[in-house]
């Protein structure tokens, strides 16, 4: 039971995007067309583009939530760790609701999630920094091969922790898995407002 409470409250973590990126979904195939207080209504490609921030601030809330439940797991009791899977949850769920709201996401959408998704990646690569102290290793001795562990013994890992001070920062991680992602959806941004004007130029 503990395991399948676990992996449910982990996925709770992906709720709010995965309902943004339907929502932006919904609303490429079928966009407004009366304006918004006074503005004209966010276009097909604006909604195209959210959709991808959401997916993208899906994924990096379920690494980011993993990678802290394998910590809490391996420092705390059951009990503690599920409460601080929700109070995380709980935490996330209302902090995505406010900033759609404040900056008005139906008027703004692509803005307003460029900025949940950017926050997100800089969460995760705080996640990754936090987590950086911990490491797997056999559970048992076993054979190894060339300085690598043998595939039996792969299949039989435990997350050992350190100490405070064997935190580090791995650029290439927080690189590769935070800026990168986000760099990729920022270039599909520029690229999407610029031909968006051609095409209303024409």
């Amino acid at each position: 039971l503990t395991p399948l409470l676990f992996e449910s409250s982990r996925l709770l973590s992906i709720v709010p995007a995965v309902v943004g990126a339907i929502y932006n979904i919904y609303l490429f195939s079928q966009p407004p067309t009366s304006r918004i207080n006074g503005r004209a209504p966010p276009e097909r490609v604006d909604y195209f583009i959210s959709a991808l921030w959401a997916i993208l601030t899906g994924w990096q809330c379920l690494c980011l939530t993993t990678g802290l439940l394998t910590r809490w797991r391996h420092y705390y009791p059951p009990l503690a760790t599920l409460i601080r899977l929700l109070a995380l949850q709980a935490i996330c769920w209302p902090a995505t609701h406010l900033t759609l709201s404040i900056l008005e996401h139906d008027k703004r959408p692509v803005i307003v999630w460029a900025i949940v998704g950017t926050t997100t990646c800089a969460s995760r690569s705080v996640q990754i920094w936090v987590t950086s102290n911990l490491w797997q290793e056999p559970k048992k001795d076993g054979p190894v091969v060339n300085g690598k562990i043998s595939p039996e013994e792969s299949r039989s890992l435990r997350w050992r922790g350190g100490k405070w001070g064997g935190r580090r920062w791995d650029w290439t991680a927080v690189g590769v898995r935070c800026m990168l992602p986000a760099g990729v959806l920022y270039f599909l941004m520029a690229w999407a407002e610029q031909l968006r004007r051609e095409w209303s130029g024409c």
